[in-house]
């Protein structure tokens, strides 16, 4: 049996490494990036914490499955007729094929904003982000301006808890004495954190002011130039606004309705198997599925799919797939986090520690015991290119 998973996410990666663990034939693995991308930590990197807590190369993680073989390629269209997956580089039969390809950002319309916003959903976007920074900095030597986090979700708030630390320590790289940063988060929702409980939206907030963040709740952006963005009607000067707010499921889908069905939300449907269309599995946050859109409904999804494909390949009687709610968390500055499970919840330093062990577990269901450590322990180290990228901007100045 031969299977091809579309994707180096979450959801793909955990497939294949649990196909390969029951040894169910071939396994190839398409992703159009040669490393996994680890979103819960992005926030870190882009605040100056080792890429290595968020970048793991993908022949680092099948070092030890042979069975997995890793293709750098980018799906353009499918063929279920013929069974085949057509890249841009050749095509690809499978006996069965698993898709999990992700979300993509969506500017819904904000005049401007793909023109002149930042953001940090990929690797190019954190490098991108860190390199206006410390090249502003170097450029004009002070920091009295405005930092604008766009959208008050879960990742909007991860970063706007960390860039107060993150300017001032970039502000003490370039020689700035007595820095004045201005972070302000802005959420078109009544409130922060709106898929989360009301009390995760009032902890939260507190949390940010506590940090000394701006929070505008209730207002939407209308407008971003290249020095201000415009919210409700006013002008909040800005050279420096952070895109977090809005995502959509990939376009590949839309443009291949005769095999799959969309749900209101763009996501796919799916069976109580997974499945969208013959022999075509969907999972992760592509699936139009309760819970969907977090890492570890993704793996649960990874789950599911290896021991459905196994059951099916033996002729054993097939399981229906159930989701499962698992723990909300959210990091709020340096050790401090907020973690809720059916309306009981943990806040503080505990919610900190609790939130660091949901990542460690998340790490160890994708990688060696000590890779995974290692990248663990990475959240908290410098970035090494962090110095050399501030020496680069001062001797290019001088």
């Amino acid at each position: 049996m031969h299977t091809v998973i579309v994707g180096g996410g979450f959801a793909g990666v955990k497939t294949a490494l649990e196909l390969s663990k029951k040894q169910l034939g071939k396994i190839t693995l398409i992703s159009d990036q040669p490393y996994f991308l680890y979103h819960a930590s992005l926030y870190a990197t882009a605040t100056g914490r080792n890429a290595e807590a968020s970048v793991v190369s993908l022949d680092d993680v099948f070092a030890a499955h042979p069975d997995v073989e890793v293709i750098m390629d980018t799906m353009t269209s499918i063929d279920p007729t013929r069974k085949l997956v057509v890249g841009e580089q050749k095509q690809y039969p499978y006996d069965n094929l698993v898709i999990a390809i992700g979300v993509v950002t969506t500017y819904f319309g904000v005049k401007g904003m793909d023109a002149h916003s930042y953001g940090i959903k990929t690797l190019g976007e954190v490098k991108a982000f860190k390199k206006h920074l410390h090249d502003a900095l170097a450029a004009e030597q002070h920091m009295d301006k405005n930092y604008v986090v766009v959208g008050g979700g879960l990742t909007g708030v991860e970063l706007a808890g960390a860039m107060g630390r993150y300017l001032r320590e970039i502000a003490r790289a370039h020689i700035i004495r007595n820095p004045k940063v201005s972070v302000t988060v802005i959420e078109a929702a009544p409130r922060l954190v709106p898929r989360l409980s009301e009390t995760a939206s009032r902890k939260v907030q507190a949390r940010l002011e506590s940090l000394g963040v701006n929070v505008v709740t209730g207002k939407k952006v209308e407008a971003l130039d290249k020095g201000s963005i415009h919210v409700d009607g006013k002008k909040i000067p800005t050279e420096t606004a952070i895109w977090t707010s809005g995502v959509m499921n990939h376009p590949f889908f839309a443009k291949h309705i005769d095999y799959f069905e969309l749900a209101k939300n763009g996501r796919v449907v799916v069976d109580e198997y997974l499945r969208a269309y013959d022999s075509i599995y969907v999972l992760g946050d592509n699936a139009d599925t309760p819970y969907t859109g977090t890492a570890l409904t993704a793996l649960h999804d990874a789950h599911f799919i290896a021991e459905h494909l196994t059951r099916k390949a033996t002729r054993r009687p097939l399981r229906k797939y159930q989701p499962m709610l698992y723990a909300n968390s959210i990091p709020v500055g340096d050790y401090w986090a907020y973690v809720e499970k059916y309306g009981i919840y943990l806040a503080g330093r505990t919610g900190y520690y609790l939130r660091r062990l949901i990542e460690l577990r998340a790490l160890k269901t994708l990688l060696p015991r000590n890779q995974a450590l290692n990248a663990w322990h990475a959240h908290f180290d410098r970035d090494e290119q962090e110095c050399d990228l501030c020496m680069g901007t001062m001797s290019s100045k001088g």
